[in-house]
């Protein structure tokens, strides 16, 4: 977002004309007393989401004949194009993971 010198003058404008709170004769007050308390959060809907995602994808990947392949030449010390497709894999999640995470905790 730019911000401009009219923008500025705009503000000095307001502050000086500013007179103080408007008196609504308690009614925020009021209003504020009314409304129901916040719903707490629940985090078990997310921990029970991602593990049962986590294990949907080993029980579909685990019958991937290049992902056992890639799995066994890169403990195996040997990198083959599977090998190599694995760690680019686990790294892009690694890094998608690390991404997802930072946004939140600038959002929260």
């Amino acid at each position: 977002m730019t911000h401009s010198r009219e923008d500025d003058a705009v503000e000095a404008l307001l502050q000086r004309q500013f007179e103080g709170a408007v008196a609504d004769d308690g009614f925020c007050d009021r209003v504020m007393k009314r409304l129901p308390a916040r719903p707490r959060h629940r985090v078990w809907p997310l921990w029970s989401g991602i593990a049962v995602g986590v294990a949907a994808c080993a029980s579909t990947l685990s019958s991937n004949p290049g992902l056992q392949l890639g799995w066994r030449g890169w403990i195996g010390g040997d990198m083959s194009p599977s090998a190599l497709a694995v760690l680019a894999a686990l790294a892009g999640m690694s890094l998608l993971a690390m991404c997802w995470s930072l946004a939140e905790a600038d959002g929260g």
